[in-house]
């Protein structure tokens, strides 16, 4: 099969929705698919399969280079007689639609209420009102509803708030969970990174590992997670939590925020590191209180290692999770209370295993190849519908 993806920036280090995309890529043309990859940015060259195309929209202001990578897409995809044209970002001529981010309007809505000053969240949302980007992100989805023969949610909650926000019919919808690789995402890690891990991040024996991984630190929830520290630094003074924080973001707000609180020696960041499974290894537990996230991959790794996991509502994810079996599942970030009894009952080793091991259960249901195999029934469906 001959395959198209459209994405606006090809690089994996990004972020989940990227890595998504880079990895799918990978597997089907490991599986014999010819992969063509249109996109503004990528640090892959050079490549017969999948094949790389960059698509230049000149130095233009952001909310116009939107508009000119949709149109420079359909363009490009016109004449390449292709079986198979899958949009993931904001691009027009595809059959196929997988909006990784989720609804434009979902999101607006998250980060605006990860904004915890009541006047800089009416600022913002002004802000967002009067921006041409925003609006041309709307009028761009827009076109894609109506394009798309087929929308592919990554979870529930993206399927329940597209038919919500946009004129989006049901019947075009289908639901495809994320994929984990479940052979680099593995509790045997322990074996071989924890130790040497832990000693380099300066943890005692007895010290219990949050791990918070993300690039948004607001969106994601660190500020709820340092506010849950603090609680439990008031609960029970010296106890044996710390937050490791992995990924790029303004650290030193989060910084200076730990500080005023009296957790600052409990929190540290890690930046920017490809190598994920070794935290991983040396974490205990993986907390992610997302304001809006469609669905977490990091949980799903989180899972995969056998990290017991607690995110929120608002975080696709957390579809897959049993409260009390696989970790738990607070109602809103701003419910720090219930998360600092989540985190703080996870102070029991035993309760972390059972979990642990419950969680990597539930992520073997979510292999890379289901997700695959899924994706190419809907090709299949679409095509055969086409041909008839």
């Amino acid at each position: 099969m001959k395959i198209a993806f459209c994405i606006e920036n090809f690089i994996n280090t990004r972020g989940g929705a990227e890595q998504y995309v880079h990895d799918l890529s990978r597997r089907l043309a490991d599986n014999g698919h010819e992969v063509h990859i249109f996109t503004m940015n990528s640090r892959d060259f050079g490549q017969d399969n999948p094949r790389i195309h960059i698509l230049r929209c000149g130095p233009l202001p952001r909310f116009l280079k939107v508009f000119s990578f949709a149109l420079r897409c359909r363009q490009a995809v016109r004449g390449g007689k292709f079986d198979m044209i899958h949009s993931f970002g904001r691009s027009w001529g595809m059959d196929i639609f997988q909006p990784l981010g989720g609804s434009q309007m979902a999101g607006l809505i998250g980060n605006i209420r990860s904004i915890n000053n009541p006047f800089n969240r009416g600022l913002k949302a002004i802000t967002y009102l009067f921006s041409l980007r925003k609006l041309a992100y709307f009028y761009i989805e827009r076109i894609q509803m109506k394009e798309a023969k087929i929308v592919i949610a990554i979870s529930a909650m993206v399927k329940l708030h597209l038919l919500e926000y946009t004129r989006l019919k049901e019947e075009k919808v289908r639901i495809v969970r994320n994929g984990v690789d479940l052979n680099r995402f593995h509790p045997r890690n322990r074996e071989e990174f924890r130790e040497g891990c832990r000693k380099q991040l300066g943890l005692a024996g007895d010290e219990v590992m949050v791990i918070f991984v993300a690039h948004n630190f607001r969106l994601k929830g660190l500020q709820t997670l340092i506010r849950a520290l603090a609680e439990l630094e008031k609960r029970n003074p010296g106890h044996p939590f710390r937050v490791a924080v992995l990924g790029n973001g303004k650290s030193k707000k989060y910084s200076a925020l730990a500080r005023r609180l009296g957790v600052k020696d409990k929190l540290f960041f890690i930046g920017a590191d490809e190598d994920t499974p070794r935290f991983y290894s040396a974490a205990d537990i993986s907390v992610h209180p997302s304001y809006y996230d469609p669905s977490a991959l990091v949980v799903l790794e989180a899972m995969a290692s056998g990290l017991p996991v607690i995110t929120t509502g608002y975080c696709g994810t957390s579809e897959i999770i049993q409260e009390g079996r696989e970790g738990y599942v607070v109602p809103t970030p701003s419910a720090i209370a219930v998360l600092t009894d989540r985190i703080q009952q996870l102070n029991d080793p035993e309760l972390r295993r059972r979990m642990g091991e419950a969680a990597r259960r539930r992520a073997e249901d979510f292999p890379y190849s289901r997700n695959m195999r899924e994706i190419l029934e809907i090709y299949d469906q679409y095509i055969g519908s086409s041909a008839g």
